[in-house]
């Protein structure tokens, strides 16, 4: 997991993949008070964007996932929420598998001791072999996010 601040993009730049680049470069550049819900493609399949509002929800009611195919880059346009992560091992079961449809599986609880906020804005960065769990509470009680997911094929 590699993590950031908008403003900091421009330095990160030089030392990711040209995909990678476009889906920081348009967390850079993306005024998302103007982004309604939907999926946006920035190069076909292979870099795109998924904007989502919901709201937060504790810890447990969320199931840690990953993806194969695709690097995650998400963002809040607004709100806050924490994301926990882990390093994906053997030990990790896999309780439904999407695999093949949506590049999604979930699992039984990892354990992930580490967590990241995201918000004011702080953007994070999930390889396939780590494991995240969105969505979950940063406030009490939870609050509005507009989630922003940049998907990039790594191969």
């Amino acid at each position: 997991m590699i993590t950031g601040n908008k403003k900091d993009i421009e330095k990160f730049m030089p030392y990711v993949s040209e995909r990678l680049g476009m889906a920081l470069k348009y967390i850079a550049e993306t005024d998302f008070t103007k982004v309604e819900n939907g999926e946006y493609h920035l190069d076909g399949d292979k870099v795109f964007v998924r904007v989502d509002r919901y709201t937060t929800e504790p810890k447990d009611n969320k199931k840690p996932e990953s993806h194969n195919a695709y690097i995650d880059v998400q963002y809040l346009g607004e709100g806050t929420e924490k994301i926990y992560y882990a390093a994906k091992s053997e030990q990790h079961k896999v309780i439904e598998d999407y695999a093949a449809d949506r590049d999604l599986l979930f699992y039984a609880d990892a354990g992930e001791k580490d967590s990241v906020t995201l918000g004011g804005g702080v953007y994070a960065i999930f390889f396939p072999w780590e494991l995240h769990r969105p969505g979950c509470h940063a406030v009490h009680g939870g609050c509005p996010v507009q989630k922003v997911v940049v998907k990039v094929l790594a191969e």
